[in-house]
């Protein structure tokens, strides 16, 4: 059995003892630890003073934090390369540049620098952006890291909040399931197959045992060898949501938020999938569209992560903007109330899907982006987000 960094690290953070506040100690280091690849304040006010300064501020930065930049020098490769805003750009070098900086500025992703709109907004402008460093710094100022461990595991994340998924799953870890998995697939011969440390659709598979080439116990040998996975019944989703696009779960992301005025839920977007695609992640090409959370109509077009703009679904042709979302008010109260259950943790993003059974959770997200509404709004959400903090009961 193949034990990943990950799967250490959350072994590890959920025994983090409460005695004597070492937990509250150690959590307040990783909150720490996640700002040490960043500017100091003085370097980042003389770069926004004179851009001219940028250049030369981040070039030592760029060798001695190599391996941590290594994912945002990629992403910012697949942006120039594939983005339509940028492909035919003459500037990409001062582009890759600025990427860069606000990286190591204010933690902003690429992805993020493209769908806020950074380029050409003033400091105060773009400091009203929630980056994905700020996104960790919250998530793990107001959830207990201990706890967060049984979230970040898909696997305890269906123990833990299996009533809500409405359909079957298992969990496989080791020979010892080999007689459940044997009972799984005779009831469903189709099913998911999720990598327990994953994210952005990464490691979802749809399986089809009937047409896997090994044979069934080599093939279950060669899934337990290779990690941690849960294996889930296939959802099939109402018609309402599958008009959107029929080839994968489209899905709501609802966040919630648990505050002294009880379980709030302030932002929530539709992700829908592509054409062929099984999954419906912005980070695998599927599009975001805004959510008006008082009524459940998408109230925005939709945008993939490269920022490209959709009035109608490019494959479907449903029309974004005025589109109902069903039994909406069902959805609030059924993401309120399993955020109300789970103790020690103010801060989760829900993907629910739309069945003919109702409303289910697909996957629990500990520190969930919120990347997805502010690229929607095309406005930053920082100081309301303080303010809700500030309702908010600490872990640190």
């Amino acid at each position: 059995m193949k034990i990943d960094k990950a799967r250490i690290c959350c072994i590890l953070r959920s025994r983090y003892p409460k005695a004597f506040g070492i937990r509250k100690k150690l959590q307040r280091i990783k909150v720490k630890r996640l700002k040490r690849h960043l500017l100091s304040k003085e370097e980042v006010e003389a770069c926004e003073a004179e851009p001219v300064k940028i250049k030369e501020t981040i070039k030592p930065y760029l060798k001695r934090w190599k391996k941590y930049l290594r994912p945002t020098f990629q992403e910012i490769d697949d942006i120039l390369e594939n983005a339509p805003l940028y492909q035919k750009r003459q500037d990409k070098e001062q582009l890759r540049t600025e990427m860069l900086f606000f990286r190591l500025a204010y933690g902003f992703l690429p992805s993020e620098y493209v769908g806020f709109e950074l380029e050409g907004k003033t400091p105060k402008e773009y400091k009203g952006f929630v980056s994905d460093i700020d996104t960790l710094v919250f998530g793990y100022s107001v959830n207990d890291i201990a706890r967060l461990q049984k979230v970040l595991d898909k696997g305890y994340s269906y123990l833990q909040f299996g009533e809500y998924f409405g359909r079957d799953a298992i969990i496989v870890d080791s020979r010892r399931d080999y007689k459940k998995f044997q009972e799984f697939i005779k009831k469903h011969p189709v099913f998911v197959k999720k990598k327990v440390f994953s994210c952005m659709g990464k490691g979802v598979e749809i399986v089809d045992i009937r047409t896997v080439k090994e044979m069934e116990y080599a093939y279950f040998k060669k899934l337990v060898a290779s990690g941690k996975f849960l294996l889930e019944e296939k959802v099939i989703q109402h018609d309402e949501m599958s008009k959107f696009n029929p080839s994968s779960v489209n899905t709501i992301r609802c966040i919630t938020l648990k505050t002294n005025c009880g379980v709030e839920m302030p932002y929530c977007f539709m992700r829908v999938g592509r054409k062929g695609s099984f999954v419906d992640n912005g980070g695998a090409g599927g599009l975001l569209v805004g959510i008006d959370t008082t009524i459940g109509v998408l109230n925005t077009d939709g945008f993939s992560e490269y920022n490209e703009r959709f009035i109608f679904h490019p494959d479907t042709e449903i029309r974004f903007r005025g589109s109902k979302i069903p039994a909406w008010s069902e959805a609030i109260a059924f993401a309120k109330e399993a955020a109300f259950k789970v103790k020690d943790i103010n801060y989760l993003s829900w993907d629910l899907a739309y069945t003919k059974k109702g409303w289910v959770v697909i996957e629990v997200n500990e520190v969930g982006q919120l990347i997805g509404p502010q690229i929607v709004m095309k406005q930053g959400i920082k100081k309301e987000l303080s303010d809700y903090f500030d309702r908010m009961d600490k872990a640190i």
